[in-house]
């Protein structure tokens, strides 16, 4: 879905358990210069009792707060009053779950569906049934299960359903249509999770047609939609197609986020947007956890953030993990500390009111503090400036020498008291860590200074305490941001509640010679993901296709239109890495000196270039400057696929076959098929990826009918397979490997029988 829009797909923005606990708190406004407190509690200390939706200032959670803890029993304005209801629980004073406090635990039960609103028109729900796995029969329904309904208000309440009741239940377009004069229908599916007994039910959806545009009537446009704290549905329901709401509403539903019982913060996904994932690398198929990276807003002159970053790597070496990546990014507790600095003596005196005495004393709290960590802290440090030091930080990320530096430039201020300001201090850390030379020249870089200084001032005024520190598990991207310093053990504890937000994430495949490819990076809930084994191994007996289905707007010979080199990429960095390490985990099954045909190529090929030292890479397409210019290239072929389809090469010759981003061109795919299944090894696999971006004039007329159809395309797909030839193929399977922010990704691979 397009940003923070389509408020009812955002179940995070609800106080229950089902879509998270409390939020972390909004991040707190300040001016620019003003200076950072410290923060030596745990985050509880500044969580906000509601997760705010997106847009709302801080100061609006003590109103929330009040809505939430209204008596409970009150339903709302005669939201449920036409049918029987029983209170559970979860009521409202027990929904506004105290942080730290025993009613943090309770909930209505988990959830099938999370709380949504649904995008349509109005939904009937006539029977809700539940039957045993094993044959089909009926069973009684679980204790726990059925449908809850939310008011704006945040009270909950169960249905008790009668046999000859219907709901009748309005979605987002009704109630902008009424001009709100109707309310949608918060609510949420529930489930006990009883073991082999399936949950089904019948009902209909109403939709209007799909081009109909979602606005209200005149002068009602306030009124139509939902906001504060709890708007399921905001503005960014206006405006929009039924099927642009019903697209979003979908993906939303069948995304790992909609599926994980917790979900990310205000303040996280805030900080998110302002610091994206860094490039993603290879993983390890054969690790058992996800990797993390860890993004440190911090002061490196803030002894509290020291202590906590020791505490937090305490906890990632005693949970054994590895491939955890830490960057480091300023928030100066006071950016106005001149050149000279202060003595740390005065500074505790005017500030606090700590005698010298005190503070250089043993039992002074930061000291005993730091002796558990391993830390001695130099009592005769100075307060100084940390601006260069973190321009030097940003230099040492380039080398991916960031993680040593911070510790030596650490080490060196805290325990030997040196002024890391001093540019002959940073030269001799930078040295020690090695950093490439020129270092002090880079220093004065007048782009650093202002890149540091405008990293600086965006976050600031998102974080009003230091440390603070973004955790992110890498594939899904969700996580937890947290601030102050806290127990080794509970540091434990948030590194595994991030590792668990991936565990939706990847599904795997079958893949060449009888193996499986696991794929860490597939949604495997993508409807895309879910094509195939939904039609529960039916396919269409006889070829399904006319001749006008790969009928094209521009019917001129494609060699005319390739006649000029395009050497660019037709989709965004983080799309094209996906379709690498889809590669990667595909052709790990292979032997190192495997062949390889890449059809349709140009000239970059998109494979892993660290895997392909042995393997013999054939590439075929339609310009020769292009192929010229692919490097991974053993072997070149210009040809029209569409005027000649016949492959010139062998039977049996390749171990793969990838087809990426052009099959939605080929008007004789059977044929060209055929020819993939016959030039491939028995065992063989071939992978074709797919996205919605097009040259529309160029594409057949059954493709081009729906371009953002990624699950009908994957259908179209297996058909191609299937009859070409028939009965060749084996494993087919539908993959979504889209980025969490580009281009949508789409595969589908079938193996060759031997």
């Amino acid at each position: 879905h397009a940003g923070d829009g389509l408020a009812s797909m955002r179940t995070h923005s609800t106080p229950v358990k089902s879509a998270g606990h409390p939020g972390e708190g909004l991040a707190s406004k300040r001016v620019q210069s003003s200076e950072i407190k410290l923060s030596g509690g745990t985050v509880s200390d500044r969580r906000s009792l509601v997760t705010a939706v997106s847009g709302n200032d801080s100061h609006d959670s003590h109103a929330a707060y009040a809505a939430l803890v209204k008596e409970a029993g009150n339903a709302g304005e005669g939201h449920v009053d036409s049918f029987t209801y029983e209170e559970t629980e979860a009521t409202a004073s027990k929904l506004a779950l105290e942080v730290n406090g025993p009613a943090a635990d309770k909930d209505v039960g988990e959830y099938w569906l999370p709380w949504h609103i649904d995008s349509n028109f109005v939904t009937l729900i006539h029977k809700e049934m539940y039957a045993y796995e094993s044959d089909g029969s009926l069973a009684p329904e679980p204790d726990g299960a059925g449908v809850a309904f939310m008011n704006q208000d945040g009270d909950v309440v169960k249905y008790r359903g009668r046999d000859d009741a219907m709901i009748l239940q309005f979605g987002a377009f009704a109630q902008i249509y009424a001009g709100g004069q109707l309310a949608a229908c918060r609510h949420a599916v529930l489930t006990p999770m009883a073991e082999r007994i399936a949950r089904f039910n019948y009902c209909n959806f109403w939709y209007v047609p799909w081009n109909t545009v979602c606005e209200p009537p005149a002068g009602l446009e306030r009124a139509a939609i939902n906001s504060g704290w709890n708007a399921m549905m905001d503005e960014s329901y206006l405006n929009i197609t039924m099927k642009q709401g019903f697209a979003a509403f979908r993906q939303f539903m069948t995304a790992p986020e909609a599926r994980v019982q917790f979900a990310n913060s205000a303040s996280f996904r805030e900080l998110a947007t302002l610091i994206p994932m860094p490039a993603r690398y290879s993983l390890d198929k054969a690790a058992s956890q996800a990797p993390l990276v860890i993004d440190v807003l911090t002061d490196v002159r803030c002894p509290f953030s020291y202590l906590a970053k020791k505490g937090l790597e305490q906890a990632i070496k005693n949970l054994g993990l590895s491939g955890v990546t830490m960057r480091y990014h300023p928030i100066f507790l006071n950016p106005n500390v001149t050149r000279e600095g202060e003595s740390l003596d005065d500074y505790l005196l005017r500030e606090y009111g700590f005698s010298k005495e005190y503070a250089h004393s043993e039992d002074y709290p930061l000291h005993k503090a730091g002796r558990e960590l391993g830390v001695n802290f130099n009592p005769n440090r100075r307060v100084v400036n940390t601006f260069d030091a973190f321009c030097l930080i940003a230099m040492a990320q380039e080398e991916n020498l960031q993680d040593v530096l911070v510790e030596e430039l650490s080490r060196r201020y805290f325990e030997d008291g040196l002024d890391i300001s001093d540019e002959e201090v940073l030269c001799r850390a930078a040295e020690a860590v090695g950093l490439s030379g020129g270092v002090r020249e880079r220093l004065r870089d007048p782009e650093l200074r202002s890149r540091v200084q405008a990293t600086y001032e965006v976050l600031s005024a998102s974080v009003g305490s230091v440390p603070h520190f973004l955790v992110r598990e890498r594939l899904s991207g969700s996580g937890i941001d947290a601030g102050g310093m806290r127990p080794v053990e509970e540091w434990e504890e948030l590194l595994r509640t991030s590792l668990a937000k991936g565990q939706h994430m990847g599904m795997s495949i079958p893949g060449p010679l009888g193996s499986k490819v696991w794929l860490p990076e597939a949604n495997p809930t993508s409807p895309v993901s879910l094509a195939f084994a939904a039609q529960h191994g039916k396919s269409s007996p006889e070829w399904p296709f006319t001749a006008d289905d790969f009928a094209r707007e521009d019917e001129t010979e494609d060699s005319a239109m390739y006649a000029a080199p395009r050497l660019v990429n037709h989709l965004d960095e983080d799309s094209l890495a996906s379709i690498r390490e889809a590669y990667r985990a595909i052709f790990r099954q292979l032997p190192p000196n495997c062949r390889l045909l890449d059809l349709c190529s140009s000239w970059t090929s998109n494979y892993p270039v660290d895997m392909m030292a042995d393997a013999h890479v054939t590439v075929h397409g339609l310009n020769e400057e292009e192929l010229r210019h692919n490097q991974l290239a053993a072997e070149r072929h210009v040809q029209d696929l569409n005027a000649q389809p016949r492959l010139p090469w062998a039977d049996r010759s390749f171990d793969a076959v990838t087809l990426a981003l052009s099959v939605q061109y080929l008007t004789k795919p059977q044929a060209v098929f055929s020819e993939i299944h016959r030039v491939l090894a028995p065992g063989g696999i071939a992978v074709v990826v797919y996205s919605h971006r097009c040259f529309l004039e160029k594409t057949i007329k059954v493709w081009a009918r729906e371009l953002y159809d990624g699950e009908g395309h994957a259908h179209i797909l297996r058909n191609y397979f299937e009859h070409s030839p028939h009965g060749g193929w084996s494993g087919h399977s539908s993959i979504d490997v889209s980025p969490l922010h580009g281009d949508p990704v789409w595969m589908v691979t079938a193996v060759k029988d031997p």
